[in-house]
């Protein structure tokens, strides 16, 4: 007997690479991205401190929701609170404008 139900996979480690466009996003959120950079380049997102983890937070969403959007056909019913929660221990941030896997 055949099942009428379709196996889905997902794949659902993080990618290499989320990239954000800190020097547009910063007008919005912060003037003085140096303070990122001096205190959170190559740290990983969960050894930040509190401060710095605050102002790093909302560029962490808008790459997740980049990401998610472009790959929406795989993504499609995952939210961001999902991946936050599955990704925001691996990566790290980088001064070249993207969030970094961390390599184990």
């Amino acid at each position: 007997m055949k099942s009428s139900f379709q196996i889905l996979s997902i794949n659902l480690l993080p990618p290499e690479k989320l990239y954000c466009n800190f020097n547009y996003w910063s007008t919005l959120f912060s003037q003085d991205m140096q303070i990122l950079w001096d205190k959170a380049h190559g740290v990983p997102l969960e050894k930040l401190p509190k401060g710095v983890s605050d102002m790093i937070f909302p560029y962490l969403l808008l790459a997740l929701s980049d990401y998610k959007t472009s790959q929406l056909n795989k993504m499609n019913g995952i939210g961001l609170d999902n991946l936050l929660s599955l990704w925001f221990d691996k990566y790290l941030l980088n001064k070249n404008g993207y969030f970094e896997l961390i390599k184990e």
